[in-house]
């Protein structure tokens, strides 16, 4: 099965990250992807993290653009970036990503309340359902501010974190909420991604889970990327296959690409 494109990849322009987009362009050129979105990270104002993961756009995007053109004939590169949304900062989003020609753009719930979900500070006195509540209430209140993003990203990873008893997440619980989440989504006219990263971080799940999905497209979700998260090239595409043949299993025959924030859709086989 063909590998159509990777919509979720990090760079040395990520904190978090030191590949270069050389090897990552030829990774995905070996791979045969047609398209490929670097997503490098803008979080800001949080105030727990050692790592600056706001990219010098300034740098950053005539850098893509740079890249873009010398391979359009060969891959489709895609301006992409991933925005740590959180509630607050709303207009600081709008006026900021309105000023490049991203063709892509991920919103994730990296924060809550300014503090990193990542970090141990996040889960201090949280039971695993408290933890779990409070993020997805967050992402709902994101949702219900800010509207200009493509796709929402790694919907329910936040039990990556936190230690082992916070990686069983009560999806009965929290049903009622993540369904809300999918239905506003939807009627936004936007997307989330199938985030293949949880095979790496030993969760063997998608991000997010399986069942979070089939619910997506019986609500009438149409918008879907796939996205590796990869922050080294080694990991682009990874997993993808496992990717497509859910989709396929649940009878999902296109996937979503994107150029300057308008979507359209492709067969992946």
């Amino acid at each position: 099965m063909k590998l159509l494109s990777d919509y979720h990849i990090h760079s040395k322009f990520s904190g978090d990250s030191n590949e270069e987009l050389e090897k990552i362009i030829n990774q995905a050129q070996k791979l045969g992807m047609k398209e490929i979105a670097i997503t490098d990270h803008y979080d800001f104002d949080v105030i727990n993290v050692s790592e600056n993961f706001m990219v010098n756009f300034e740098e950053y995007v005539p850098k893509i653009l740079e890249l873009k053109d010398i391979y359009k004939d060969k891959i489709d590169i895609k301006l992409g970036v991933e925005f740590g949304m959180q509630p607050h900062l709303k207009d600081y989003a709008r006026n900021l990503l309105k000023m490049y020609p991203f063709d892509f753009i991920i919103a994730s719930s990296h924060s809550i309340d300014r503090i990193d979900v990542s970090s141990k500070d996040f889960f201090i006195e949280k039971t695993p359902e408290k933890a779990h509540e409070d993020y997805f209430k967050n992402l709902l209140k994101n949702l219900d501010s800010f509207d200009e993003f493509s796709v929402w990203g790694h919907l329910d990873f936040i039990t990556r974190y936190g230690g082992p008893q916070y990686r069983e997440l009560n999806y009965k619980k929290n049903w009622d909420i993540i369904e809300e989440i999918l239905k506003k989504i939807i009627s936004l006219g936007r997307g989330i991604e199938i985030n293949t990263s949880g095979f790496r971080y030993g969760e063997n799940r998608f991000y997010p889970k399986d069942e979070v999905l089939k619910r997506y497209f019986e609500l009438g979700g149409e918008v879907i990327t796939i996205g590796s998260d990869a922050h080294k090239f080694e990991d682009i595409g990874k997993d993808f296959n496992v990717a497509y043949d859910f989709l396929e299993s649940i009878g999902v025959k296109y996937i979503s690409s994107f150029k300057n924030k308008e979507v359209s859709f492709k067969k992946y086989k």
